[in-house]
Order: structure tokens, then C-alpha cells, then sequence
């Protein structure tokens, strides 16, 4: 008897040990499971409300800025994030803190898309596998455990690397002169033109130094007053193909004498060609072809940070650019012109419909953290798709075709700052 109590109580022993491993290896996959994934560090001393620097990449300013604004998005992305499937997490937490702001756009794109679809009770899966290709589309997005759509994000209107270099040493000249100490004037910056070497910086702020410690500030002021801005001097300085003009503003009475604003008051560049329908274009077209035949639709989602951005450049993009025809009468005489498309578009081009394959896009201008309180993107279906996208419950402004009046007509729909979840008020209008 004492022999069996004994053997029942070694029993005992294993099976409370065995039962203690498998709650401690349940505790720790838990723990690693709920661990939060930072997207920006939690250990950084955050000191310098200054604005954003023109060279600085965007993660380094949000990682860094101690200005009440850039908390409240730093909380509102990392709420975000939180939210996203583990399964992509570090893929889109190495481009979010890229330094290269093209990357960290794409990342957020992304990041925004997962909430704002999540938020509008869909189910996305990231990276799903496609039959027949070696390529993962962002998303798959689901509706009530039914898969509807693969989501695609892309990001139209980033500069080349040539231009970015470019824009890169410029950004340097302002930055630089922006240290500079100036009491009596703010500065207006025009450019033109750039350079492929960096400009001798120290060389340009001695010798603006020097100029505006030359010019007569009552003169200066007198005109500005006047309206008579013909007459404010300028000072002109060249560097290889780049040429800067500086002119100078007169401080108020109430700042003149201080140096705690940065001395580049305004920034133009030269005028140039507008491409937002091309970038637009050629952002979708690169998608387009990726994954082959889909057996579901397609949705390409895209984020247009151009210069500018409005309707006319998204129909140009996907329907052919808008242009007059004329032509001559037997008579000789020239007809009233008439506005036509060109065969140049995203869905119809010299052979009629293409890219039949992409049921429809997501447009969205130049959104980021700032603008998703107030930029909603809308959806414009295909009209000519093989594949028509059917979501009869979206709750967005979307362009859907009539195909009896071969017309679009747009549909209204809700905001997407209703379905996110922003504090009030965003964006934050305090510092």
C-alpha cells in the first residue's frame, strides 16, 4: 500500500511539472505575442521644438521632435501599427524609419491603407500568395469572411535619383543658411536651375553676410511699405548651373534685432512642367502587369505626392489627356475644335481598352499623418475591367461607370476621418 502511495505521488510530482513547463512555455509565447513593436524609439531624449529641417528625413524629425503635434502622430501611427497584422510588421517597420523619405511614404501608405480598410470592417491579410505568381500583392482584403480584392499601394510623383540629388544639395544651401544670424531682415529664396556638386556653402553665407550688411534697411522698409518691391535689391550668387537670388525682408519693429526664426522666410523655384497625370500613369502601370491573371479583382491604390494633384490630372492619368481637335472643312476653313482624349491613358490607349486586368484605383493626394483628418481618397472603377469590382457596402466617394450613357458618374460617401481614429482635433492645432 505504501508502495503504490509512494509511486501515485511520483506521478503526481511529474504531471505538476510537466503541467508547470507547459504553463511557463504558454506565459512566454504570450508574452512574445503581446510584446509591442516600437516605430519609434522609446528611449530618445526629445528637447528641440524647431521645425523640420529641409534635408532632414521625415522618420528622424518624428522620431526626434519634442513638439506636442509630433507626439500626438507619433501616438496616433504606433496605434496603427499596433493594429497590424505581425505577420508584415517588420517588413514595414524597416522602410517606415528608412531615411530615404520615398521609402518611409511607401511605408506609411501602406500603414494608413490597413487601417483605413480594417476601420471600415474589412479584413485584410498581408502578402497573401496568388496562384501562378512568385509576386505578393500588399493585401487581400476580405468582407465578411469573403475574400473581395487584392490591394495594391504605390506611390506616384517621387523624384528620380538625379533630381533628388538635386533637391538634396539645395536643401542642404537652405538648411545651412538658415543658421545663419540675421536682426534686420527675413530672406526670400528664388532658384534656378541645379547643380551636380555640392555648393560651396560657407563661401555663400560670408559673402550674404557681408551684402546684407551693405544695404540701407530704411530703404528697404520704405519700399515694402509702398508696394514697390521693383526697387528691393538682390543678391545674386552662382554655383555651376544653379543660381540663387536673395532678397531681403524688412523685420517688424517688434523683431527686428531678434535671430530666433530661421532666416529663409520664402522659398520659389523656377517654373516648370507639371507631370501629376504621367506619375499617376506610370505609378499604375507598373503595378498593373505584376501579378498576371487574378481571380480576384484588382485594386491599385495610389498616393500622388506631386506638386499638384486634382481631377483633371487623375481622368488625364487613366483616360487620355484632354485635347482640342480641329479639323480642316473641304473649303478650307478649320472646324470649331472639339474636346477629345488622347490614346495615351491607364484603361484606353491607340488600341482601345488596357490594362483590363485592374478593376479599379485608389487615388489619394499627397496624403500623409497631417492630411488624413482632411483628405478623403476616392475610388474610381475601371469601366472596360475584365474583372468588375462589386462592393455594393463601400462607404467612400467613388466614380463608377454607366455603362448605358458610357459616362462616369460619381457617387458620394462619408469621410474617411470618420472611420479613423483621430484625436480631436486633428490635426492637432497646438504646439
Amino acid at each position: 500500500m505504501r508502495k503504490i502511495t509512494h509511486e501515485c505521488k511520483g506521478v503526481a510530482r511529474v504531471i505538476t511539472s510537466i503541467a508547470a513547463i507547459a504553463l511557463t512555455a504558454y506565459l512566454l509565447k504570450r508574452l512574445a505575442k503581446n510584446r509591442r513593436v516600437l516605430l519609434f524609439d522609446d528611449d530618445v531624449q526629445r528637447t528641440e521644438v524647431r521645425h523640420k529641417r529641409e534635408r532632414e528625413p521625415i522618420y528622424d524629425y518624428y522620431n526626434s521632435s519634442a513638439r506636442r503635434p509630433i507626439a500626438a502622430l507619433r501616438g496616433l501611427l504606433q496605434d496603427w501599427f499596433d493594429a497590424y497584422p505581425d505577420s508584415g510588421k517588420k517588413d514595414l517597420l524597416a522602410r517606415f524609419r528608412s531615411r530615404i523619405d520615398g521609402q518611409h511614404k511607401s511605408a506609411f501608405w501602406e500603414l494608413y491603407l490597413h487601417e483605413l480598410f480594417t476601420r471600415m470592417k474589412y479584413r485584410l491579410r498581408v502578402h497573401p500568395e496568388v496562384a501562378g505568381s512568385t509576386n505578393h500583392p500588399d493585401f487581400l482584403v476580405s468582407e465578411a469572411g469573403r475574400p473581395k480584392f487584392y490591394l495594391e499601394a504605390v506611390v506616384a510623383g517621387l523624384p528620380s535619383t538625379k533630381d533628388a540629388g538635386a533637391e538634396a544639395r539645395l536643401s542642404d544651401v537652405i538648411d545651412l543658411v538658415n543658421k545663419m544670424q540675421t536682426p534686420d531682415y527675413l530672406l526670400e529664396l528664388q532658384y534656378r536651375g541645379t547643380s551636380d556638386t555640392p555648393p560651396p556653402v560657407g563661401k555663400l553665407r560670408k559673402a550674404l553676410t557681408q551684402w546684407l550688411g551693405s544695404v540701407d534697411f530704411t530703404a528697404i522698409d520704405a519700399a515694402y511699405k509702398a508696394g514697390n518691391f521693383d526697387v528691393v535689391p538682390k543678391f545674386e550668387w552662382k554655383h555651376e548651373g544653379l543660381t540663387l537670388f536673395f532678397s531681403p525682408i524688412p523685420k517688424s519693429a517688434r523683431t527686428r534685432g531678434t535671430t530666433d526664426a530661421r532666416p529663409i522666410g520664402v522659398t520659389m523655384g523656377e517654373a516648370h512642367v507639371l507631370t501629376t497625370d504621367e506619375d499617376i500613369r506610370q505609378a499604375i502601370e507598373q503595378k498593373a502587369k505584376k501579378y498576371g491573371k487574378l481571380s480576384l479583382p484588382l485594386v491599385i491604390a495610389v498616393n500622388v505626392v506631386s506638386e499638384h494633384c486634382d481631377e483633371i490630372d487623375i481622368h488625364n492619368a487613366l483616360f487620355g489627356s484632354e485635347a482640342i481637335q480641329f479639323t480642316r472643312k473641304p473649303d478650307g476653313s478649320i472646324s470649331d475644335g472639339v474636346e477629345v482624349r488622347q490614346p495615351n491613358g491607364v484603361w484606353f490607349g491607340k488600341k482601345g481598352a488596357r490594362n483590363r486586368n485592374v478593376s479599379a484605383v485608389l487615388i489619394g493626394c499627397d496624403l500623409d499623418p497631417y492630411k488624413a483628418g482632411v483628405t478623403t481618397p476616392q475610388l474610381i472603377h475601371n469601366p472596360y475591367a475584365e474583372n468588375p469590382l462589386n462592393l455594393p457596402t463601400y462607404p467612400l466617394p467613388q466614380s463608377v461607370p454607366n455603362h448605358d450613357t458610357s459616362t462616369m458618374q460619381k457617387k458620394d460617401g462619408r469621410k474617411a476621418s470618420e472611420f479613423l481614429r483621430l484625436p480631436t482635433p486633428w490635426p492637432p492645432d497646438y504646439d
